[in-house]
């Protein structure tokens, strides 16, 4: 089954031991039948592939859309918002006008990672390290007993390489479980961020925290050895507010 040089397939025909062999009668109409079947086999890659590349202008047409429309307009809005701070007398209006602004600030952090994610180009596997990080949090629903909140920042898809990506989803995964298991936690909030040639992997529980004089678990050691070898760091800490926060960051090129 050829199109062209192209090899599509390979059709086999075949009787019975004992029986007579095929005459070329009975073999040309097959001939046409696998000439068909290999350029409907090419139709079909074509169409796919044509397909992608307008999802891919569509992605490229909205996120240019969100950058020079949405993310520009809250830029202003914020903007106005803080300069409006100094004609408002009584305290608890400017701090209500500075925490709106705040939120602003957050909401176009979160729509430029949304930006980031539209234009990665991950051909549809459903692997690139953003969707990666929302199905890992979601497995972990069931064992949490509650949504953890999840923040992503910057080039999560493209900057980030594969071996690293690999290493990320598994902290987030062990993260979890220590979440699930020992924290009695009733709230966590993760973050993933790529700045700078780094990516800083944050996990955040309101839990009982850990012990003091308490050496790492296994667990934790495994998540400090990954660190190591990527020539990063672990570090795992308390609160102020109690809890534990657990950050792990790496480069994002190592030797």
């Amino acid at each position: 089954m050829e199109t062209g040089t192209v090899a599509r397939g390979v059709l086999l025909l075949a009787r019975a031991s004992g029986r007579a062999v095929f005459t070329p009668t009975e073999v040309a109409p097959l001939r046409g039948f696998a000439g068909q079947a290999a350029l409907a086999l090419e139709l079909a890659d074509r169409r796919q592939v044509n397909e992608q590349l307008a999802l891919f202008e569509d992605r490229d047409r909205i996120a240019r859309d969100l950058h020079d429309l949405a993310i520009q307009r809250l830029f202003a809005t914020g903007m106005t918002l803080q300069s409006t701070v100094r004609f408002v007398s009584r305290p608890e209006g400017s701090e209500r006008l500075l925490r709106a602004v705040d939120d602003l600030d957050e909401t176009i952090k979160i729509i430029r990672s949304t930006i980031f994610g539209l234009r990665s180009h991950d051909p549809g596997t459903g692997r690139g390290l953003r969707v990666r990080a929302v199905k890992t949090v979601d497995d972990a629903l069931p064992t949490l007993g509650f949504t953890p909140s999840l923040r992503m920042e910057g080039l999560l898809d493209t900057d980030v390489p594969a071996d690293v990506a690999d290493h990320a989803v598994a902290v987030l995964v062990e993260a979890l479980a220590n979440v699930a298991r020992h924290a009695d936690a009733r709230a966590a909030d993760l973050a993933l961020v790529a700045r700078s040639g780094e990516l800083t992997v944050t996990v955040t529980d309101d839990g009982r925290g850990i012990p003091a004089g308490r050496g790492r678990s296994s667990g934790l050691r495994n998540l400090s050895e990954r660190a190591q070898e990527l020539g990063g760091a672990l570090t795992v800490e308390r609160p102020d507010g109690g809890g534990t926060r657990l950050v792990w960051r790496v480069p994002l090129t190592h030797g």
